[in-house]
């Protein structure tokens, strides 16, 4: 396609302005309302995940119903439980899978695996976030280890987690309550950790703040980190990670 573009640029048949919007149009779609970037992908290694929370229903419908048109595969993240169903109601004849507030309509097999990927959580509250990630990561082609409930009020389980995670090359530690556990983590491997604070815990802090400042002030040098409950953000460091691992062995 970029090629007909270049071509009949070269004919004549179509000016350089012309020229400009077929290019961009390769790579973005829209209507009024959204614009939709569809060959992040391509560029990135992880497409576009739709945001699902605030949007009018039939915004969220046309959204969803666009990427599906385009690309016959849509993520949703921050969905609402009336979000959850009406795109289960409407897409019913889809496979879906849903994993706390992620959503992917049209779910299929990667065609290629990526590498692997560990995600420990310290306590059994931090796992809708987790399966979240998982779930991102394995429609990417990602190896997904598992390891829950490794908090650090038992010092020997994030020990014991690591002895679980064999060929992972990075890992996702989900934390609420003083968020320690990818500090803990980031000092016994020497592989990059990535750290997702959770909203979970109660008194100071309770909505993921005191994580999150715990993780930022890491004395575990190189700890990455995402903002609080961002499951996704941390899916896409780790395929970062795993894109870039590739690209040095090839």
């Amino acid at each position: 396609m970029f090629d007909d573009i270049l071509n009949a640029f070269k004919r004549g048949d179509i000016d350089e302005a012309e020229a400009g919007v077929r290019i961009l149009e390769m790579f973005y779609e829209g209507r009024e309302r959204f614009l939709l970037d569809m060959e992040r992908e391509q560029r990135l290694g992880f497409p576009e995940i739709i945001y699902g929370e605030g949007k009018q229903t039939g915004d969220l419908l046309q959204v969803v119903a666009h990427m599906m048109e385009s690309k016959g595969r849509a993520f949703v993240a921050n969905l609402t439980p009336d979000g959850e169903q009406v795109l289960n109601e409407h897409f019913h004849g889809q496979q879906i899978k849903s994993c706390g507030r992620l959503m992917v309509i049209g779910t299929a097999p990667p065609t290629e695996p990526l590498g692997t990927v560990g995600i420990i959580t310290a306590g059994t509250s931090d796992v809708p976030y987790a399966d979240e990630c998982a779930l991102l990561l394995e429609e990417m082609g990602v190896t997904v280890l598992k390891a829950h409930d490794c908090g650090i009020a038992g010092i020997h389980r994030p020990l014991m987690s690591l002895q679980r995670m064999d060929g992972a090359q990075a890992f996702i530690a989900f934390a609420g309550m003083e968020g320690a556990l990818p500090t803990v983590l980031a000092s016994l491997t020497d592989l990059p950790v990535i750290a997702v604070p959770t909203p979970v815990g109660y008194g100071f802090g309770s909505q993921g703040n005191a994580a999150l400042a715990t993780m930022l002030q890491s004395c575990s040098p190189g700890v990455t980190v995402v903002n609080i409950g961002n499951s996704v953000g941390a899916a896409a460091a780790a395929i970062r990670i795993l894109r870039s691992a590739r690209k040095t062995k090839t």
